[in-house]
């Protein structure tokens, strides 16, 4: 029997009581399969934020013995919820999930042997969504262009094209809704930032962090988890205001953690030709980000000050791993939908050509 890692799984939770009905069984059953197989503990630990809804009675009622209930009486948002149940752990992995995830059952083990490598910060699970034949995120790659960030264009691999010493799928973020985490590392960092509160871009600027720091992420194409997207932001907060605390939160990253002189200019560029454009079109959206965004910048130097006292890997070294991973025959860059249904044909021609060659070497 293979031995692994203690894991603490963490779910936040705003009036999720429909979803933790529909999802909390297929966590328990991963946790109990990890436990029996690999003689490790798993704790769950529900972190419930000023929920309104029947959330905390159903789950003292139904599941008072399998999980640790964390309860806050004032919706804080998803990154302090989230922060709460960090703190709370004990165990040395943490796997973060949304109360809108199902889990496999065999889903946590080839996680937690990610965590042999000491250098490791955290790795992402494949997630399908749910409702959809799509799938919802797989590896992440990182590129800078036009004076930001893009990190959301995902790649997933064909196994029959790997080379016998298998390479690391790195990933530039390991979703907040579906990834373990070093809770040491995690705690290093502070969990997600604060100012970032209270949602969105939150794993994003962790993980570019954890990156600055010379830690890795990787991705885990084996543990596989389904997602029913926005299932709770969607229905708290109008779409208009989303948008503008995601481009506010996207701001505030490169603010905090961009540390390349001349990438830092170019950022400041776009940012006004953007204003420029936006003011043309009557995009107030926009300026109300930015301004958001200005309103806290203060704290964001605070912050940025911090982080290059503990810089190791440069901004440029991060662009040169994904440049370099973007390169390798095994891997397929998937943009949209027509991408990822090419990958899925590929794959399984792959898998046919496979199959009849090991049928003719018989």
């Amino acid at each position: 029997m293979t031995l692994l890692q203690d894991v603490s799984i963490v779910i936040p939770n705003w009036n999720g009581e429909k979803l933790l009905a529909e999802f909390l069984p297929s966590i328990l059953q991963a946790a109990k399969y990890y436990k029996q197989n690999y003689s490790a503990r798993v704790e769950i630990i529900i972190v419930d934020d000023g929920s309104t809804d029947n959330s905390v009675n159903w789950l003292k009622k139904n599941y008072s013995t399998e999980i640790k209930l964390v309860e806050q009486k004032v919706n804080s948002g998803f990154s302090q919820t989230a922060n709460k149940g960090f703190q709370t752990a004990q165990y040395p992995i943490i796997f973060l999930l949304n109360n809108d995830i199902r889990v496999e059952e065999t889903a946590i083990a080839p996680l937690a042997k990610h965590f042999n490598d000491k250098n490791l910060f955290g790795v992402c699970s494949k997630a399908y969504r749910l409702e959809s034949d799509l799938f919802d995120g797989a590896g992440k790659l990182g590129k800078f262009h036009r004076g930001h960030w893009h990190i959301f264009v995902n790649y997933d691999i064909f196994p029959t094209k790997l080379p016998k010493e298998s390479p690391q799928f790195y990933s530039f973020i390991a979703s907040g809704g579906y990834s373990a985490f070093d809770r040491a590392k995690l705690l290093q960092l502070g969990g997600f930032c604060s100012l970032l509160n209270p949602f969105y871009w939150e794993d994003a600027e962790l993980c570019y962090r954890a990156w600055k720091r010379g830690w890795k992420i990787h991705y885990e194409p084996n543990s596989v988890v389904y997602h029913r997207s926005s299932a709770t932001i969607g229905k708290k907060v109008p779409a208009k205001q989303v948008q503008i605390i995601s481009e506010r939160n996207r701001l505030l990253m490169h603010w905090i953690n961009l540390h390349d002189s001349v990438w830092f200019a170019s950022h400041c560029f776009w940012v006004l030709l953007k204003l420029f454009q936006a003011l043309i079109k009557l995009d107030l959206a926009y300026w109300q980000s930015v301004l958001a965004a200005f309103r806290l910048l203060p704290k964001a130097l605070k912050l940025r000050k911090q982080e290059l006292l503990e810089t190791k890997t440069s901004d440029r070294e991060i662009v040169s791993i994904f440049s370099k991973l973007s390169e390798n025959s095994w891997l397929m860059v998937i943009h949209n939908p027509t991408d990822y249904y090419n990958y899925i044909k590929v794959k399984q021609e792959l898998e046919q050509k496979n199959q009849l060659n090991s049928l003719e070497q018989i």
